[in-house]
């Protein structure tokens, strides 16, 4: 066992970057995920500061104060363009809303529009422009249906700050939100790819020294035995990293990743990105002589499927152009199936068939890049 012994002897030696990069990989995914809940979970209508220039001195205008002050701030500030200008442009005040003499009759049921000033280059005061058109066509619907414009005016003011409730339909078991550890395993193939490709192309590269190579050739251990002790020695690492990654999830979310009866199909899913992530450090350590390269390939190799294929950005929000293409990389396939997980507890006809695509398709890059390695490596020996 003397190659699979200096296999693991070299692999020792990055053990160091091994961790450095599961840190990395741990901070990213739980930061991540905690700003998505909390973003997620603590919307609310914004509030800003704002005047209104009552020049009506009437009952709509009145009510449209009224209404505005239910969601903003409103300053008092005389009307005076210049002082309105100065404190716009010290942000004591991002919106002005000026309400012009006959208002109810200019602006209620004529076709002018309500002047209004807002700090340039904002996109704040789009809200409250939205809050106005409702109020104006809430009292025009009610007043043209019978109602005076008193109890229109109340009706809408009252009607006004109350929120909507939001149930999501709990398709998951997590409320309709996605899982916390779903967040975890979305990151997972970057790591895997990361860790896998940089640790083992540096020992590709040590074993086809010349003078380790002549001594293994000249060794009493057959060439059949050196390959089948470097392929344990793959297979040892790769386990060795899966374990370490898939029991981050056990250790920090616990309970909530037990209970969650697709747990088993997330462990599936990244033991088959760990072995298209040990097909791609083999295909790499064949194409890669030199030291100095390992870092920008495998960046390229990495970040460059995270960023196309739903690691970092998630793949709804990625264009059709975009994903079309990423379906030509096996990350895709790996998220895809993250995804179903994430969202779903029982799956359809159609989506266990999409479950077996992407595993099967994730299966299929693994064996394609190990079969080019092999095809690169036996021309190479041939040469």
């Amino acid at each position: 066992m003397t190659v699979f012994r200096g296999f693991l002897m070299i692999t020792k030696r990055n053990i160091h970057m091994m961790f450095l990069y599961i840190v990395i990989f741990l901070a990213i995914a739980v930061a991540v995920q905690k700003t998505t809940k909390d973003t997620s979970s603590s919307f609310q209508p914004e509030s800003l500061n704002i005047t209104v220039i009552d020049r009506d001195k009437g009952e709509l205008a009145r009510g449209l104060t009224a209404f505005l002050e239910q969601f903003h701030t409103l300053v008092d500030i005389p009307d005076d363009v210049s002082i309105l200008q100065d404190r716009m442009f010290y942000r004591d005040i991002y919106y002005v809303v000026t309400i012009p003499e006959s208002f109810e009759e200019r602006c209620l049921y004529g076709e002018e529009l309500l002047p209004v000033t807002k700090v340039p280059g904002s996109n704040s005061g789009f809200y409250v422009d939205q809050q106005i058109d409702t109020f104006l066509n809430d009292v025009r619907i009610l007043t043209e249906s019978g109602f005076t414009l008193t109890d229109a005016i109340e009706d809408v003011i009252e009607n006004g700050d109350d929120m909507p409730e939001v149930t999501l339909l709990d398709k998951n078991g997590h409320g309709g939100d996605s899982p916390d550890h779903a967040f975890m395993f979305q990151y997972m193939p970057y790591i895997l790819i990361s860790i896998l490709c940089y640790a083992l192309t540096y020992i590709m590269i040590a074993f086809r020294n010349p003078d380790v190579k002549r001594r293994m050739m000249c060794s009493a251990v057959p060439v059949q035995s050196q390959n089948l002790q470097l392929v344990l020695g793959y297979i040892l690492v790769g386990i060795f990293v899966w374990g370490i990654c898939t029991s981050m999830p056990f250790m920090i979310y616990g309970k909530s990743f037990l209970a969650d009866p697709n747990m088993p199909f997330y462990l599936l899913n990244s033991f088959l990105m760990t072995l298209v992530s040990l097909s791609l450090a083999f295909l790499s350590g064949t194409l890669i002589r030199r030291e100095e390269l390992v870092s920008a390939v495998v960046n390229v190799l990495s970040l460059g499927m995270s960023f196309l294929c739903g690691v970092f950005v998630d793949l709804d929000i990625l264009n059709k152009g975009v994903r079309t293409a990423a379906q030509f990389l096996p990350v895709y396939w790996y998220e895809t199936v993250n995804g179903l997980l994430a969202n779903n507890v029982s799956f359809s006809h159609s989506q266990q068939l999409s479950l077996l695509a992407g595993y099967g398709l994730q299966l299929l890059f693994a064996a394609v890049f190990i079969g080019v390695g092999l095809v690169i490596s036996r021309n190479r020996q041939a040469v």
